[in-house]
């Protein structure tokens, strides 16, 4: 299995947890389970920010770092 083909698996915090849920209910085909202190999903991790990034523009989400 390569890189790209991997399971989407990254630690959980609360913010990514609100926009993968968001994620989950607009987009069909999209699986998030939480395992512990993981999120998970059966899209690879390429897939997976695709369809971030689709919902964090439709929504007009944008993210600020300090």
């Amino acid at each position: 299995m390569t890189e790209n083909n991997k399971p989407f698996e990254v630690e959980k915090t609360f913010g990514l947890g609100v926009l993968l849920k968001l994620t989950k209910k607009n987009l069909r085909g999209v699986d998030i389970s939480t395992t512990g202190n993981k999120f998970t999903s059966t899209l690879s991790r390429e897939e997976m920010n695709n369809a971030v990034s689709r919902i964090m523009q439709t929504h007009n989400i944008r993210l600020k770092v300090k």
